[in-house]
C-alpha cells in the first residue's frame, strides 16, 4: 500500500492495483487504487480499455517476494518509454528472468529496482513525516493488526496468508 499511496500523492490518473487476494485489492481501492485486479494478466484487457492501447507509464512491483516470471507480465502492461519498477525482493539465487528484448528495445522501455523509495533517509524521513502528519500519507490505517511477541507466529502466518497489510508486533516492558 505504501507505493499506491505514492503513486497517488504522485498525482497519477489512474492507480491500478494487482493482488491475488480480495481482501488486499478491497484494502487497495479504501488507499486509493482506481481499479483492482486479481492478476496482471487479468488487467491486461482492461488496461488496454482505460489507456486506449497505450499501457502505464509507470509500474511499480512491490509484492512480498519478487520473482523473475513476474517481470515478464509487468512490462507486458508498461507503456513505449515507460518505466517498471521493481521494489519487491527476491530470492538471491533466484537469476531467472524471462525477457523479450526485441520488445523491451524497440518500445524504449526502462527497467528499474529500488528500495525504499530510492532517496536518502536524511531527506525522505521527514518529508515523510509530514505526510503523515497532514494526514495524506495513511500509516495507521496500513496496520491491520497488532500482535503481542509470543504471538509472532500468528502474524508471520497472517502475512504468508494475506491476511494483514502490516502488521505491528507491539513489545512490553514484560518482553525486555
Amino acid at each position: 500500500m505504501s507505493a499506491l499511496q505514492g503513486a497517488v500523492l504522485s498525482g497519477a490518473k489512474h492507480v491500478i492495483a494487482i493482488d491475488s487476494v480480495e481482501f488486499k485489492r478491497e484494502q487497495a481501492m479504501k488507499f486509493g487504487a482506481t481499479h483492482a485486479y486479481e492478476s496482471m494478466s487479468a488487467a491486461i484487457a482492461p488496461m488496454m480499455d482505460l489507456t486506449y492501447g497505450l499501457m502505464a507509464d509507470k509500474t511499480i512491483i512491490a509484492v512480498g517476494e519478487m520473482r523473475g516470471e513476474y517481470l515478464e507480465e509487468a512490462l507486458t502492461l508498461t507503456a513505449k518509454s515507460g518505466t517498471c519498477v521493481v521494489t519487491g525482493m527476491g530470492a538471491m539465487t533466484d537469476v531467472d528472468v524471462k525477457l523479450n528484448l526485441f520488445l523491451f528495445a524497440i518500445l524504449q522501455k526502462t527497467l528499474k529496482g529500488n528500495i525504499f523509495g530510492g532517496g536518502s533517509s536524511h531527506v525522505e524521513t521527514p518529508r515523510l513525516v509530514g505526510l503523515y502528519k497532514s494526514g495524506l500519507l495513511k500509516v495507521d490505517e496500513m496496520i491491520t493488526n497488532i500482535y503481542r511477541l509470543e504471538d509472532i507466529n500468528d502474524g508471520y502466518q497472517d502475512m504468508l496468508d494475506g491476511k494483514n497489510i502490516r502488521g505491528v508486533i507491539r513489545y512490553t516492558d514484560a518482553d525486555w
